[in-house]
């Protein structure tokens, strides 16, 4: 079940699990009730509540959460994902767990969207920037006065 906020500004940590966080319990780390990223309705619940194992996440179709990269013991890539076979699978998000603190990782247009923002800022203070040196007098026309130069009249 999708969120209908952006998690993108928020973190989540369990300061009680960081110093034995390890690649055989991240993904229980990750399942806390008071995970914000977390969803309660994937197959991973299921498997968990029937005690099997996560192998039989790839007969099940559904929701599901993987741990796509560990490097202990500061760095764990979780992918949620959407299975519609043994076979096939959709990456509907990525979060990464820092030092016990769990971020999600920003999709390809919120990067793109993120970047062309700061690029047109940027153009935008050289305009403004420029403008403010720009004058302009019925009789003269327009010139440019700069901070260090003297009026001429």
């Amino acid at each position: 079940m999708a969120k209908s906020y952006n998690l993108l500004g928020i973190s989540w940590v369990d300061s009680g699990w960081v110093p034995i966080l390890n690649p055989g319990n991240v993904l229980d780390y990750f399942s806390e009730r008071s995970n914000p990223f977390y969803d309660r309705t994937c197959n991973n619940e299921v498997v968990k509540m029937q005690r099997l194992t996560l192998e039989h996440l790839n007969q099940m179709v559904g929701v599901e959460y993987i741990l796509l990269h560990a490097q202990e013991p500061i760095l764990y890539i979780i992918r949620k994902q959407q299975r519609q076979s043994p076979t096939q699978v959709t990456p509907l998000a990525d979060y990464y767990i820092i030092v016990g603190v769990v971020y999600q990782a920003p999709d390809l247009g919120t990067v793109i969207s993120s970047r062309a923002l700061s690029a047109v800022h940027g153009i935008q203070s050289a305009f403004d920037e420029a403008m403010s040196y720009c004058r302009y007098h019925p009789s003269k026309g327009y010139w440019w006065h700069f901070k260090d130069q003297e009026e001429r009249v």
